[in-house]
């Protein structure tokens, strides 16, 4: 059952990386985290009272200091940085390359898992490291005569920053999802506390209406979006996680590049055949099972 929700996982994820991208390529980013910390917080606040039980005072006093402060650091690093710096990286260079981080994300993890909390990790780990590593940056690096300078050097900037930040922010939610606390709500307070970081740089840095004009589709997407990768695939990343183990999971994760290639090439017909990629990708999940085991 763990690894069927593992697979869920990646199709959540893989499904979010392309409504979300639909979104970042017609408004602001700020916009697009900000729909998405409101409508994620709407959505799962019934469920903590239905699903989980918990009355609005308990959502509040079940969590610790402890549990506030990793939680604001997932926040901060996850949504108002992480997610900013996906999305930049999507617009720049599109969701096939963007996927291909993914790895990368894993293996920066494991290594600051190393200094967090004292893992000690093996030569060949270390080696899976520097593979990942080595293959998704060979590939960022690679001239793409269909995608202009500039927003390749964006490409690059925004997916590096990217992978050093969501590496942070698993890190902190791993330290911030105590026994004491379900699972939605550690998610639930993850997104209270980044909305209180992106609404103030959304009112600030923006010289328009808070409530930019969109047809409905693009709001029917976010909506979307939440339910596939803030909500269900968040919930069953820690699910997972703890019922497969993580390095068996991070496995099953590392094939989100594939994934979204197939989706790309065969099925949306978006991009063509592009073999750098395919090599890239699976030598990164190789270099994932090194990582792992």
């Amino acid at each position: 059952m763990a690894v069927i929700f593992a697979l869920l996982v990646v199709i959540m994820l893989t499904a979010g990386i392309y409504l979300f991208g639909y979104a970042a390529r017609i408004s602001s980013l700020l916009y697009v985290l900000f729909l998405e910390t409101i409508i994620g917080l709407v959505l799962i606040f019934p469920l903590l009272i239905w699903v989980d039980h918990l009355s609005i005072a308990q959502i509040f006093s079940t969590a610790n200091k402890e549990n506030w402060y990793w939680l604001a650091g997932a926040a901060a690093f996850g949504y108002a940085g992480g997610n900013f710096f996906s999305l930049m990286n999507i617009k720049a260079v599109g969701e096939k390359s963007n996927s291909l981080l993914s790895p990368a994300i894993t293996a920066t993890t494991i290594v600051l898992s190393f200094f967090v909390f004292g893992e000690w990790l093996l030569w060949q780990q270390w080696l899976g490291v520097v593979i990942v590593l080595g293959a998704v940056v060979y590939f960022l690096l690679q001239p793409k005569p269909t995608i202009a300078t500039s927003q390749r050097k964006a490409g690059i900037i925004s997916g590096i920053l990217c992978i050093i930040c969501i590496s942070f922010t698993i890190i902190f939610s791993i330290k911030g999802a105590s026994s004491n606390i379900t699972l939605l709500q550690a998610i639930w307070i993850r997104l209270l506390l980044a909305l209180l970081i992106i609404a103030p740089l959304l009112i600030f840095s923006s010289r328009r209406r808070l409530v930019a004009k969109q047809p409905l589709k693009f709001y029917a997407v976010i909506i979307l979006a939440v339910i596939c990768q803030t909500i269900v695939g968040n919930y069953l990343w820690f699910y997972a996680s703890f019922r497969l183990g993580i390095s068996a999971f991070q496995v099953i994760l590392a094939t989100i590049p594939l994934f979204v290639y197939a989706i790309d090439v065969f099925l949306l017909k978006k991009s063509a055949n592009a073999p750098s990629f395919l090599l890239a990708a699976i030598v990164a999940a190789a270099g994932i099972c090194l990582v792992v085991f």
